[in-house]
């Protein structure tokens, strides 16, 4: 189990900072959590197809925005994912992992996003 905390409140505040909008960070966060199943759904149907692209793309996509709001074990699975692309055995596990994490992301942003 990774060490790291599964939201870092302290990065959505900075995207907030850097935004100079507060608010428009919550937004991001709000399509975050909305998106995250799609996402995560792309991530497999791609490693269903054995399409490596698709798979990269997706996984790059939900890594970086986890990262920008904050869903730091979300990040760090996503970017460990990448590696497993050509590992099909590994997929099920991979995909499992991403969805128990989106789920405890979710449950951590909800608090926040209201």
């Amino acid at each position: 189990m990774s060490q790291l905390p599964v939201l870092d409140r302290r990065t959505l505040e900075h995207l907030g900072e850097e935004l100079s909008d507060p608010a428009g960070a919550l937004e991001f966060a709000q399509i975050f959590v909305r998106l995250l199943p799609q996402r995560i759904d792309a991530v497999e149907a791609a490693f269903a197809a054995g399409a490596a692209d698709a798979a990269v793309v997706a996984l790059l996509s939900l890594h970086v925005s986890a990262s920008m709001v904050g869903a730091c074990r979300l990040a760090e699975e996503s970017s460990a994912a990448l590696a497993l692309i050509g590992a099909p055995s590994e997929h099920g596990p991979a995909i499992a992992r991403l969805r128990s994490l989106a789920l405890e992301c979710q449950s951590a942003l909800g608090g926040i996003i209201l």
